[in-house]
């Protein structure tokens, strides 16, 4: 098939190659699709293909650390590890501070979180193994030091560098280690000889006692004493000079004092401004009430009385009684009883004395003392009582602020006095309780050096171990597993490095092009049934193929190198379409004019020969329907001076006369006739030989027929051999 996509010009924009266009086209119907190899990532196969091909850089990689480790596993000594535990009590000796005192969480930070590791800190400290190494002795304790240093090319070190050399050795041989969750050090030395292992983890442990009794025995409670009670008589005669001002300005706490002074103004001032307003009003309503008295009259007019009436006139209730009376007497006497005419004579005196009174008139006339003059009079003085009051308050108020004005000045003096008082007290109080809290905390560091053996007990000692351990399997190991990852690192590199083709889905990947053939056992060869189908597979690609209303007839054979199976490939396309398949074809040689004369059989000037559209051409000897013309490069259809209009009309005319023309070009490297014959002919297709073509020349092949104007059909690969062992290869 062909892949129009990246190979045809048209896509280049170079206005070439429409007749391949349509050959795409054509053939995206008839032809197979592109191999999945093309589309799909490496599969198994194709990555033991890689591993196998590269297996010499694989080994050389693998055997590297394996050969380190086995040395390590062999040169590696046995160790013997000795331990020893010790237990950290937790108590104020462990505060690591001056300040210890000074604040409590500070103490309980640093012996909760830091306690015990400070102590495995000391226990592994360079003094305690220098010690160490000086006591057991740097020969005793590591021997090769003194002799010759890698395999005896070295000298041995001096004598002023083993104790130095001894105490790093001691170190990467020493463990100090808190156990989790507790305050337990574990001491453990690794050393070959066992009874020295623990003769050394011993005599650390009690260095490390010695060494810590030292850190600890530090005196300094009695400079911190007498700084203490120098500052203690400092702060007494301050509050001797307090006690002075206090008594001489009459003050207890001068910021309420003052509060109180100022205070009393305020309340002072506001009842002076009080009554001076009141006193205003009052003067005010005097004048107000004086005028209004004074216009008022003293006496008022009360009532006029006009009557007949004469007072203590009883006439008619005299005059009521003796008509009832008659009344009673008549209901119970004789008309001519006589007290019943001295009652009637009575009435009628009575009656004629009241009409006799009836005629007069009496009148009464009444003025009273005006009872507002009385009210205001009084009103008036109550508010000239109330005037003379005021004043008097206000002469005392007035008093009153003078004092507090004094007052408040008296303690403005005080308290400035004071605040330089009791701001040097301040400082001196804080300067005091440092040192206190310096000196019971030293004072405390003190007792517990003196006490030391009971906050690190050793709760065990380092006894003789009996077994020991040996990393050679380890080394073993490390190096077995850095062999598998060298030799795959070491693959992936001879892999990613290589420049070769080695399947063809590779070639596909990096050209952009579709594997028309692929050989899997060397070369093509004649009467090999793989071989036979694979040319026949090439070569109804190629019939098959069309170009516009026509099949593809004229085909380039393009190689990169000049090792390229070039004339194998010819051969088995002759055979297949000249023999099978019975089409007429001419070969074009335009190589060295040997290499595919020899391939067909022939020899330069050895058969007659012919002129056909311009070209010479030879008959093969045992091949009827196939000639051959082995001076291509000086005819007309692809000598490099021939113009591109008489090179398509040769072409042409042997189109008409041939069924297929295989045209057979040298590699581009050596000649640039293919570049120009790429032009000219329907398709080219490029040769590659597997483990041998370069892929940069290749890609390089490629475009320089895609800028000469040609079209590419796809690549023929051969020479591929089978990397993986049949054993292997039947599981895939």
């Amino acid at each position: 098939m062909f892949w129009a996509p990246a190979l045809s010009n048209v896509d280049k924009g170079l206005g070439i190659g429409s007749d391949m266009a349509e050959l795409a086209l054509s053939a995206r119907g008839e032809g197979r699709s592109a191999p999945a190899s093309s589309r799909a990532g490496y599969t198994l196969r194709d990555i033991l293909i890689f591993a196998f091909y590269s297996w010499r850089a694989i080994l050389i990689g693998a055997l590297i650390p394996l050969l380190i480790g086995g040395v390590a596993a062999v040169a590696t000594e046995k160790q013997y590890s000795s331990s020893g535990l010790l237990l950290v009590l937790v108590n104020r000796e462990h505060s690591g501070s001056e300040n210890i005192s000074g604040t409590g969480p500070s103490v309980l930070s640093i012996e909760g979180l830091k306690l015990v590791q400070s102590e495995a800190e000391i226990l592994a400290s360079d003094s305690v193994l220098t010690e160490v190494v000086k006591s057991v002795g740097p020969d005793v304790l590591y021997p090769e030091l003194g002799r010759g240093r890698l395999f005896g090319l070295l000298p041995p070190y001096e004598a002023a560098e083993l104790p130095l050399k001894a105490v790093e050795k001691l170190r990467r041989h020493l463990k100090a280690d808190v156990v989790d969750e507790s305050s337990v050090i574990r001491l453990t030395f690794r050393h070959p000889n066992p009874e020295l292992a623990a003769t050394v983890a011993a005599a650390i442990i009690r260095t490390y006692e010695a060494q810590r009794r030292q850190v600890y025995d530090v005196v300094r409670s009695p400079l911190l004493n007498v700084e203490t009670q120098r500052f203690a008589a400092e702060l007494s005669g301050i509050d001797a000079q307090i006690d002075t001002v206090k008594k001489k300005y009459g003050v207890l706490d001068i910021a309420q004092d003052a509060l109180l002074a100022q205070n009393q103004s305020d309340i002072l001032l506001q009842r002076t401004r009080q009554a001076q307003e009141r006193r205003a009003a009052v003067n005010r309503q005097v004048e107000v009430t004086q005028a209004q008295l004074d216009a008022l009259p003293r006496k008022l007019f009360d009532f006029t009385e006009t009557t007949n009436q004469i007072i203590n006139d009883d006439d008619g209730n005299q005059l009521t009684k003796l008509q009832l009376e008659l009344q009673g007497l008549r209901r119970y006497y004789q008309p001519d009883y006589p007290l019943i005419a001295q009652v009637e004579k009575k009435i009628d005196q009575l009656k004629a004395s009241i009409e006799e009174k009836h005629g007069r008139v009496y009148t009464s006339n009444r003025d009273v003392r005006n009872p507002t003059v009385d009210f205001i009079t009084n009103r008036l003085m109550q508010l000239q009582v109330e005037r003379d009051a005021l004043d008097d308050q206000i002469a005392e108020l007035g008093r009153l602020s003078v004092e507090a004005a004094k007052r408040f000045d008296t303690l403005r003096d005080a308290q400035s006095t004071l605040h330089e008082l009791e701001r040097t007290r301040k400082v001196m109080e804080d300067v005091y309780h440092d040192y206190r809290l310096r000196a019971e905390a030293v004072s405390i560091d003190e007792k517990a050096a003196a006490s030391q053996a009971s906050n690190v007990r050793i709760v065990e000692m380092p006894q003789v171990p009996v077994t020991g351990e040996s990393l050679a399997w380890s080394f073993l190991a490390a190096g077995i597993f850095g062999g598998l990852l060298t030799g795959a690192a070491a693959g992936v590199a001879a892999n990613w490095n290589r420049q070769v083709f080695l399947l063809p889905g590779e070639a596909e990947r990096r050209l952009g092009m579709p594997a028309l053939a692929s050989f899997m056992i060397g070369k093509p060869k004649p009467n090999d049934r793989a071989s036979d189908e694979e040319l026949s597979h090439l070569a109804s690609q190629i019939l098959d193929t069309r170009v516009g209303d026509r099949g593809l007839s004229v085909v380039q054979l393009l190689p990169v190198s000049d090792w390229d199976n070039e004339a194998e490939v010819v051969r088995g396309l002759i055979a297949e379409c000249a023999e099978r398949r019975g089409i007429h074809m001419l070969l074009v040689d335009l190589t060295d004019g040997q290499r595919m004369a020899k391939a067909v059989g022939i020899r330069r000037g050895g058969a007659p020969s012919n002129d056909v559209a311009g070209l010479t051409v030879t008959a093969v000897p045992g091949w009827p329907a196939v000639d051959i013309s082995l001076d291509g490069p000086s005819s007309r259809a692809f000598a490099m001076r021939s113009s591109m209009q008489d090179a398509l009309a040769s072409v042409a005319a042997l189109r008409d006369a041939y069924g297929l023309i295989l045209v057979a070009s040298p590699p581009l490297a050596q000649s640039h006739v293919g570049r120009r014959v790429a032009a000219v002919v329907d398709a080219t297709v490029m040769l590659l030989q597997a483990e041998s073509t370069r892929s940069p020349a290749a890609a390089w092949s490629r475009e320089t027929v895609l800028e000469a104007g040609g079209d590419l059909l796809g690549f023929i690969m051969s020479g591929r051999r089978f990397h993986i062992p049949s054993r292997i290869y039947k599981w895939l």
